[in-house]
């Protein structure tokens, strides 16, 4: 498989089109949306076909799925991709979803210490939909967001997040690197995607469903300069309008005695287990759409 991991963090549609979205979830029940797009996901599969064929490696060979079951597990895949998006713009719309968080008590433990700590997401689930639902009256918490994001869409999510004492912070030049730093050394929050090279060439390699994989080395590499907590988290779709949300801190005792390097790479190792304990159990909410291993 290819080792490309390009991608272009732009989100695709016009802001009509985005506007047009929110109208309709304020008029039409979710469920008959969801119908419209199950006719519709056949043929984005077809003209998305490297998306496609990503998503069909990944079930043969690191779920093992045979290729009719494969083939399906893509329409599942994209289906439940698709009302990721479609929950998220209901949200906008101002739809309430239930969500189920099993160790909230992680997050609200560190929110009470005085550093501030990192929270690892991933393509995986609707991490987005359960940002709306995690907060911390004492902590800020920063999103960093990928570029290319649609006007509209940023001032929806920023309308959203800023009654939950969220800020979103867009990768973009070299600013968003001098406020990230500074946000953690006034003991705030930071949250970032651990799971998808982008814009820089610098990886680590770990170990996800069995097989070698490159994970970016940015997260990893603050986390241990700083010495900070770190926590994995991940939003999984269980029902129509139901989510679970876990979390797992990644850092031990043990890792405090070690040097920079050995420290990356034993955080890098654990949010791989986590990753692979949470595709095992739900393989169809796996969200890059590239040829993710070797």
């Amino acid at each position: 498989m290819s080792e490309e991991r390009q991608w272009s963090g732009r989100t695709h549609g016009t802001e009509w089109m985005h506007k047009g979205l929110v109208w309709l979830f304020r008029v039409l029940p979710l469920g008959v949306l969801y119908f419209f797009m199950a006719l519709v996901v056949p043929f984005y599969m077809l003209f998305n076909h490297k998306g496609y064929l990503a998503i069909y490696h990944y079930l043969r060979y690191r779920h093992g799925y045979g290729p009719l079951r494969a083939f399906c597990g893509c329409y599942a895949n994209h289906f439940l991709f698709g009302t990721a998006i479609m929950d998220r713009f209901a949200a906008y719309a101002g739809r309430k979803f239930k969500v189920e968080s099993p160790k909230p008590d992680l997050f609200e433990e560190l929110s009470q210490e005085e550093q501030g700590f990192l929270v690892f997401a991933s393509h995986i689930g609707n991490p987005e939909l359960c940002g709306y639902m995690l907060r911390s009256k004492r902590k800020r918490m920063n999103a960093i967001t990928f570029p290319g994001e649609k006007a509209s869409i940023r001032a929806r999510r920023e309308k959203m997040l800023e009654g939950n004492n969220i800020r979103l912070i867009p990768a973009e030049g070299m600013e968003w690197l001098f406020t990230l730093n500074a946000a953690l050394s006034d003991g705030e929050i930071v949250s970032i995607h651990a799971d998808r090279l982008f814009g820089s060439p610098k990886f680590l390699k770990a170990t996800i469903l069995g097989a070698e994989a490159k994970i970016p080395l940015g997260p990893f590499n603050i986390a241990a300069t700083r010495d900070l907590p770190v926590l994995a988290s991940f939003a999984i779709k269980t029902g129509y309008k139901d989510y679970r949300f876990y979390l797992a801190r990644l850092d031990t005792p043990e890792m405090h005695v070690m040097n920079k390097q050995e420290k990356m790479n034993a955080l890098a190792a654990a949010y791989a287990a986590q990753m692979t304990q949470v595709l095992e159990k739900w393989p169809l909410q796996w969200y890059n759409f590239f040829e993710f291993w070797k």
